[in-house]
């Protein structure tokens, strides 16, 4: 057979090919066409192979990069944490180590390899740095959020809270998954001075839109306060249909699933995971599945979280000092509290409750919301609220309480107003223990109920107490003057109903969603 040279270059083409078959697998994109991948690819991961001082330093990164440096052999020792069967974007500052570590990931059996061509550099001066999916951050046409990525770089951008946001996509922040991590602060609006109490950082006034969506398996585990998903939203901010569904968050105060510290509107917000305001000793102060401490309000809002208030892992006992205002919803309220509910299981030292730890004078409200949950502690405990000093109207609570002093099925110590509310869960104490109120300090009670069987308390510091049968029974209700579906006689705003003989009464909203 006669071989040219043709033939030649032919076959060591084919050996070429054959003793590396990855290594022309990777694609080349330019900074543009990155961006697309960014924007599009959900499940993208981007590794940028900088040394650590330049990717901190430079001008920026990509949110939600991997810095797997190159040179320093951090890609080569850690490249088994990736999958290889995902799409993986690979950046530098100009091109040359993005080569040559996206040839090494062909190598080792990744399937979709992007190198970056120009690096940062490119990214930087070709395109805007991609920050959300689209939108331009008005009220018409907000910012978009569809990935972690989106999310982390909403928190690494204060310049944009005062900005519209809307969730196009539900959101895993797995730490475990690429390009995530265990939070050390809040994701949002931060606190950004560890040493002081009062909140440094720049508050979220924007809007924050969930439309529906789900953030997921948010961790976090700070040395301090001011942490969930916002650390603090300011007056005039308004966070909205949003679910956080297994978040895992400790800190030592202003402690919540989804804030910290909200002076602003939210509105149909749910919390579900673990709330420990425990770290360290002193801890717990102002811990809340939804909002460690609210100023602002809250409606149509549920929580269904295991919230602890303990120091050092260890239940608080008899401390009077440490771990305060725990709640199932929120720990300490100064605002307004309407149509929420928690289900939760609270735990914690002084001002525990179902629903709220302590509801503050003057200007706390809490109306048309309820609680089944359980609650301990060691005093001012309650089946709905631990401490009131403000107002509590058409509200009940149906869980079991437990605590030392001042424990009450609905309130566990009250210097307030209780209306029209009332409660049918087990009651147990040391010391103070009331079917309804705990104890009272010159607060007012009036049209309110509570079971005495199933409490097991046949006293109180107000309220009446009932039997089971007639607290199952409408004429009970509507001799106190409460507003009932199908009646007009104590109003028309049909505030209650109940299955006669058969339940107590429940809010009517209840039934509508």
């Amino acid at each position: 057979m006669k071989i040219n040279l043709r033939t030649v270059l032919f076959l060591a083409g084919v050996l070429l090919i054959v003793s590396n078959p990855c290594s022309l697998a990777h694609t080349d994109v330019t900074a543009e066409q990155a961006r697309d991948l960014v924007d599009s690819t959900n499940d993208l991961i981007v590794v940028d192979v900088r040394e650590p001082y330049e990717y901190r330093d430079a001008r920026g990164h990509i949110p939600g990069a991997l810095n797997y440096p190159w040179s320093s052999g951090v890609l080569r020792a850690r490249y088994e944490e990736l999958p290889t069967d995902g799409p993986v974007l690979v950046v530098c500052r100009s091109g040359g180590r993005s080569n040559a570590a996206a040839s090494f990931l062909d190598s080792n059996g990744f399937s979709t390899v992007y190198d970056m061509l120009g690096g940062m550099s490119a990214w930087q001066w070709e395109t805007t740095p991609c920050k959300y999916s689209g939108g331009s951050g008005t009220a018409d046409d907000p910012y978009q959020i569809a990935t972690a990525g989106g999310l982390i770089a909403l928190g690494e951008s204060p310049e944009d809270y005062d900005k519209h946001f809307i969730l196009t996509a539900d959101i895993d922040l797995d730490p475990d998954l690429p390009g995530r991590k265990v939070f050390d602060r809040a994701v949002i609006a931060p606190d950004t001075d560890w040493l002081t109490w009062d909140f440094q950082g720049s508050p979220f006034t924007g809007v924050f839109d969930g439309n529906g969506h789900t953030i997921s398996r948010l961790s976090i585990k700070g040395r301090t306060g001011h942490l969930g998903l916002f650390g603090q939203s300011a007056d005039g901010a308004n966070i909205l249909n949003l679910r956080m569904e297994a978040v895992d968050v400790s800190g030592n105060w202003l402690v919540g699933g989804l804030v910290g510290q909200n002076y602003g509107s939210i509105t149909t917000c749910c919390s579900n995971g673990t709330i420990n305001g425990y770290l360290y000793s002193g801890g717990g102060d102002y811990t809340g599945g939804l909002v460690g401490f609210n100023n602002g309000s809250i409606t149509t809002s549920y929580s269904n979280c295991t919230v602890n208030g303990m120091v050092n892992g260890k239940p608080a006992g008899g401390s009077m000092w440490a771990n305060r205002e725990v709640g199932g919803l929120v720990g300490e309220n100064w605002g307004h509290i309407t149509t929420s509910y928690s289900t939760a299981t609270v735990s914690g030292g002084k001002y525990v409750g179902t629903l709220v730890g302590y509801n503050g004078g003057f200007t706390g409200g809490i109306t048309m919301s309820y609680s089944n949950g359980t609650v301990s502690g060691s005093s001012k405990c309650g089946g709905l609220v631990g401490g009131n000093a403000g107002s509590i109207s058409t509200s009940y609570s149906t869980g079991t309480v437990t605590g030392y002093t001042d424990v009450g099925g609905l309130v566990g110590s009250n210097s307030g107003d209780i209306t029209k509310s009332c409660s049918t869960g087990s009651v147990s104490g040391d010391s103070q223990a009331g079917g309804l109120v705990g104890e009272n300090w010159g607060g007012n009670v009036n049209s309110s109920l509570w079971d005495m069987e199933t409490s097991d308390q046949t006293t109180s510091y107000g309220g009446t107490g009932k039997t089971t049968a007639e607290m199952q029974t409408t004429s009970t209700f509507l001799d106190a003057g409460w507003d009932f579906v199908d009646e007009t006689a104590n109003g028309t705003e049909d505030i209650w109903w109940i299955l006669e003989g058969q339940d107590y009464p429940r809010l009517w909203w209840e039934t509508q969603n």
